[in-house]
């Protein structure tokens, strides 16, 4: 079940994640410029940057590794579509919306975005092998190099989600509401700052506690492998007397 389930998440994840892809070229795109690390609008076939060495004094990308149209597939689901730069999209934004540099930090926006990709694919393909095997009838528990696999791939969920929020939020700078107002903007007179230093202060420790316990419970069910884990469980049904 639990093979299933991630089969059918990763593909869900993959589709939602497209189409928000495709939306960031209309409502925002700056970010997916930045995420591309595309300083100049690309040629009609917009090819896909893998990796990168970017330099930003010089707006420029010094080394690249690219894949041909895929940047128009991810955009336009067409091998052609060219996708605006960010120095062009600056320009249009210093004459709609005033001096300022609009530009986000492209090497923390496109390296993150990778990352989140990278973490996605890997549990992806994971759960492929997993759910083959399954309905070739294999016993997974004998597939050792799988099992160190899988067991390796736990903190991958939330590398994802955490490379996934940054290039959100850092890819969306210098703006809190995107075209409304800007983060400098945010910062409210009224609250002091031993106020906001004490929530920063709850928060991390709240998230603290919580990373401890789940690692805590994660490593507790690994250690005990998924024979003990049975036995466990139906120890337990065996001892909770029936309500019937």
């Amino acid at each position: 079940m639990a093979m299933t389930v991630a089969v059918v998440s990763s593909v869900l994840v993959v589709a939602i994640g497209h189409t928000q892809a495709q939306h960031l070229i209309k409502a925002q795109p700056m970010k997916m410029a930045a995420s591309e690390a595309l300083w100049n609008t690309s040629p009609e076939h917009a090819p896909w940057t893998i990796v990168a060495v970017i330099n930003t004094a010089k707006h420029d990308n010094s080394f690249k590794i690219q894949i041909p149209d895929a940047l128009s597939i991810l955009a336009y689901d067409h091998l052609s579509g060219k996708v605006e730069g960010m120095n062009q999209i600056q320009a249009a934004y210093v004459q709609k919306y005033g001096p300022g540099n609009y530009i986000p930090p492209v090497n923390v926006t496109f390296w993150s975005f990778r990352i989140m990709v990278l973490a996605g694919t890997l549990m992806m393909i994971l759960a492929f092998i997993g759910t083959y095997l399954l309905l070739r009838r294999k016993d997974i528990s004998q597939y050792r190099g799988l099992l160190k696999w899988l067991l390796w791939s736990i903190p991958l969920p939330f590398i994802g989600n955490t490379t996934g929020w940054l290039m959100t939020e850092i890819g969306r700078q210098p703006w809190i509401v995107f075209g409304l107002q800007k983060t400098a903007q945010g910062v409210s007179p009224t609250v002091p700052a031993g106020e906001v230093l004490t929530t920063l202060i709850g928060f991390a420790l709240v998230y603290t506690v919580m990373g401890i316990v789940d690692v805590y419970l994660m490593v507790k069910y690994v250690r005990l492998g998924p024979d003990d884990r049975v036995n466990m469980e139906s120890s337990i049904t065996e001892s909770v007397p029936s309500l019937f």
